[in-house]
């Protein structure tokens, strides 16, 4: 390895270090610290070789996490998939083995509650807010559907 391409695997290397980066992260970091693409893409192969960046698994990870600790229903975690520079295929895929239509309604409820205690209590409040969350109409009418308040207003 010549000495700008170390420069830059160590670079690349610090920064995965902070935290896991999609390989589209990564290098729109290090195009960012004024490398050019032809010096930046033999490093990132290097990295995915050596399984340092591989997106794939960084998109089921995201996934878990955000099911796990946030409030996004499938077309939110979508969004910031391809935010973080995923192939849709990929994150249509991780998404399809690792957020079910059934973690996705336990999610809502989650949120349900959580907005509740805000005081957002009328039924189009609510539909908005699962609706800016990127929930699925299904999963949305399901949830507020199940309240006695609200059934068969969506």
């Amino acid at each position: 390895m010549d000495e700008l391409n170390q420069k830059i695997y160590d670079k690349a290397v610090k920064l995965l270090s902070v935290r896991l980066h999609t390989t589209g992260e990564l290098h729109r970091k290090l195009r960012t610290r004024s490398f050019r693409d032809a010096e930046i893409l033999p490093v990132l192969r290097r990295l995915e070789e050596l399984r340092f960046l591989d997106d794939e698994r960084f998109a089921q990870i995201f996934v878990d996490n955000l099911k796990r600790y946030k409030d996004f229903g499938f077309f939110g975690i979508k969004a910031k998939l391809l935010s973080r520079q995923i192939p849709t295929e990929m994150a249509e895929r991780a998404l399809e083995e690792f957020l079910t239509p059934e973690d996705e309604k336990k999610i809502a409820e989650r949120l349900l509650k959580k907005l509740k205690r805000q005081g957002r209590s009328t039924y189009e409040q609510l539909a908005r807010s699962f609706q800016s969350r990127g929930f699925r109409g299904e999963v949305t009418q399901k949830i507020l559907n199940s309240n006695p308040e609200w059934r068969n207003k969506f």
